[in-house]
């Protein structure tokens, strides 16, 4: 398996070794070409799940430069569902932005249907690359699209030409691989500092709210870009670190009574997790505080991407950074004797 930083001497990977992987015994040089293909969305998506942060195009450039020049680079997506900022990125890095607009149609209940245009061009590209550019012998596959299963083994066993699979961790069919031969993983470095800040922010958001209101996940998701800085972690991505610190078990939930007498789940840092006694060194214990109720996780509909309120996550699709402070947390009142929800800074 290859790793950033390792270079190819020809810039070809060598030959697979019986793991599947690609070797690391490069070294710089490389003067032939290579076609890099990315299947946008599937990358985007999955990266924004796995790591909770947009990709980086430049990653992907610099992944492709190892096997050889860029003769071909392009990135298939709807592109108008995508932030505007995309496309630059894409320019910066050297791939060319084929944009192709989804078909959108209604079934005979007038339920609306979205098909992708992206997915065919993406594969009549490749054909057409590997049948009018016979001097490029290595194609770079970012996806993990198992659909793709059928393009691959075209490349590979009846054009002869090398394939390399390019996918998120995680999200990545092993059949795709296995048809491919080889793999070199898009890996992104999990960033402490930036789990550490959203914790300090969680316990600043938690420190604001009045008396009486709780934290829930949807008005958590929607506020805490407030106590962050965009640049460690843009607002269209807090819901889904929101939801992977729910997975984490970095944040619990449990359950009380509004004032209305309704039933009311609450989303709270866990006070046992290493992260939040490391980052917020002298909190009490959770069990000697009472603060934290034993681990209920996150229900199926988080674990299918829907928040609270309902609203379809889609793996980080960005919501509104401006919200109606009149709604702020309303109907998250406790009722009357009700032990109110304190913050880790307040549990000291």
């Amino acid at each position: 398996m290859l790793h950033e930083g390792d270079v190819s001497a020809s810039g070809l990977a060598p030959d697979p070794g019986p793991s599947g992987g690609v070797s690391e015994t490069n070294t710089p040089g490389a003067t032939s070409e290579v076609a890099a293909f990315v299947d946008f969305e599937n990358i985007r998506y999955s990266t924004i799940n796995s790591f909770g942060r947009e990709p980086d195009p430049i990653v992907w450039r610099d992944k492709a430069l190892k096997y050889g020049l860029m003769g071909v680079a392009r990135a298939y997506a709807d592109f108008d569902q995508h932030p505007a900022s995309v496309r630059l990125r894409l320019d910066v890095a050297g791939f060319e932005a084929q944009h192709y607009p989804a078909k959108h149609t209604t079934d005979q209940q007038g339920r609306e249907k979205i098909q992708s245009r992206s997915d065919l061009n993406f594969v009549v590209d490749i054909i057409n690359t590997a049948l009018t550019r016979p001097d490029i012998k290595t194609f770079l596959l970012f996806t993990g699209d198992k659909d793709f299963i059928r393009i691959v083994t075209t490349l590979r066993n009846r054009l002869g030409k090398r394939v390399v699979i390019c996918g998120v961790p995680g999200s990545v069919s092993p059949d795709l691989v296995a048809a491919a031969g080889a793999e070199d993983a898009l890996q992104m470095t999990q960033s402490m500092d930036v789990d550490k800040a959203v914790v300090r922010a969680i316990d600043a958001y938690v420190q604001q709210l009045h008396d009486g209101f709780v934290p829930t996940q949807s008005h958590m998701s929607r506020t805490l870009w407030r106590f962050l800085d965009r640049a460690l972690l843009p607002s269209e991505h807090i819901e889904a670190k929101v939801m992977e610190f729910l997975r984490k078990g970095i944040l619990v939930k449990r359950q009380t009574i509004n004032g209305q007498g309704q039933e009311l789940v609450t989303t709270e840092l866990n006070l046992n997790h290493p992260l939040v006694l490391e980052t917020l060194p002298g909190v009490y214990r959770a069990a000697e505080n009472g603060l934290v109720a034993e681990d209920e996780g996150y229900d199926e509909e988080d674990e299918a991407g829907v928040a609270d309120d309902g609203r379809y996550d889609d793996g980080g699709v960005a919501y509104d950074d401006e919200i109606d402070e009149e709604e702020d947390n309303r109907g998250n009142v406790l009722a009357p004797g009700d032990v109110h929800f304190r913050s880790a800074a307040e549990a000291r």
